[in-house]
């Protein structure tokens, strides 16, 4: 009881503290650009909005909307990273690694290059199926496979799934000669993303996330072995349908607004699993917050880097992401499955 009660104060002091972080950083956020704009001003271009204020402007149009941007994709890709490693127990498995980014990203620019004046909401559907596709190919790859797949091998079917994806769009890009509109995008950013087009992905993100919510007790079960998980009730096909569904959701509508950004969904559920344990109780809330400081943090820097350009996110992304992924890889249970 004692172990229970210092667990659960442990819990509620790292939420404390992954808020008071989120809302520092949000704020810290909507300061930050080409020109720095205090705090003050940032509080009074939401409490009275002046059209003749052009710092007022910056935020509210341009600032906010970003904002959004980083805490909607950052909430995305860390709880699909979250389900994906929770349902096959695999510590390598992530939107990134296994293809889904870059099948949603030639679903889309197939969408943008087939149908350009297609609404924002059939170019997300367009990056479902992309995630869609990419999702049963790493399938087909396992189950080629005879006997058990490590987690290496189907990390590395991924990537060789992502690099065909990837190389394929560039194909399309160049030869429909769309680079210029797809070039930043493909890298991964929200530079300039508009407050229509996030409010258009809210809905998806959080049909995804109550999803996710609402099997958390079963991947949990799932931590155990799948024996044990039918045992005690679970039922791994609804379970995975549903997973695969929010996955498919969280993953397509990020990087419909933000492009394949990699490794946000490898890295924070590792470190969410390593404070708070392996309850998917908790552990996918906690993703979803550390996920949307994650992106924050790398947006901002992505900012200072090299004022006034911006580096891509998915390069700031990387630099934390690839060490830590072969940190994993070489890993001596990861290697033998």
């Amino acid at each position: 009881m004692q172990a229970r009660l210092i667990s659960t104060r442990y819990c509620a002091l790292f939420a404390v503290c992954s808020v008071v972080l989120f809302l520092g950083l949000s704020l810290f956020f909507l300061t930050i650009g080409i020109q720095d704009i205090p705090l003050r001003d940032i509080l009074h271009a939401f409490t009275a909005a002046d059209p003749s204020d052009v710092q007022g402007l910056i935020v509210r149009t341009l600032r906010f909307p970003r904002l959004l941007a980083a805490i909607v994709c950052g909430v995305s890709f860390a709880v699909a990273g979250a389900l994906m490693q929770g349902v096959t127990n695999n510590p390598l498995a992530s939107p990134s690694i296994l293809g889904i980014n870059a099948g949603a990203s030639f679903g889309l620019a197939v969408a943008m290059i087939a149908w350009p004046l297609a609404s924002f909401q059939a170019t997300i559907l367009c990056a479902f199926a992309g995630a869609a596709l990419a999702t049963a190919l790493i399938l087909l790859l396992a189950s080629a496979r005879q006997g058990k797949v490590s987690p290496v091998f189907i990390a590395l079917s991924g990537t060789a799934v992502s690099a065909v994806f990837l190389a394929v769009t560039q194909v399309l890009v160049v030869y429909f000669d769309v680079a210029q509109e797809l070039s930043y995008w493909t890298a991964g950013g929200i530079s300039g993303i508009k407050l229509p087009t996030i409010l258009s992905v809210l809905p998806w993100t959080a049909v995804g996330l109550l999803t996710a919510l609402s099997i958390s007790r079963s991947i949990t079960l799932l931590s155990f072995g799948e024996e044990m998980a039918i045992g005690l009730g679970g039922r791994l096909p609804r379970i995975r349908v549903f997973a695969g569904l929010s996955v498919l959701l969280l993953a397509g509508s990020a990087v419909a607004v933000a492009g394949p950004v990699g490794f946000v969904g490898l890295v924070v559920p590792h470190i969410v699993r390593r404070l708070v344990g392996i309850d998917y109780r908790l552990v996918i809330p906690f993703s979803a917050v550390l996920g949307a400081n994650l992106v924050m943090i790398a947006d901002i820097l992505a900012r200072m880097v090299a004022p006034p350009f911006e580096t891509p996110l998915g390069a700031v992304t990387a630099v934390v992401g690839v060490p830590f992924f072969l940190y994993l890889a070489n890993r001596k249970e990861v290697r033998r499955g």
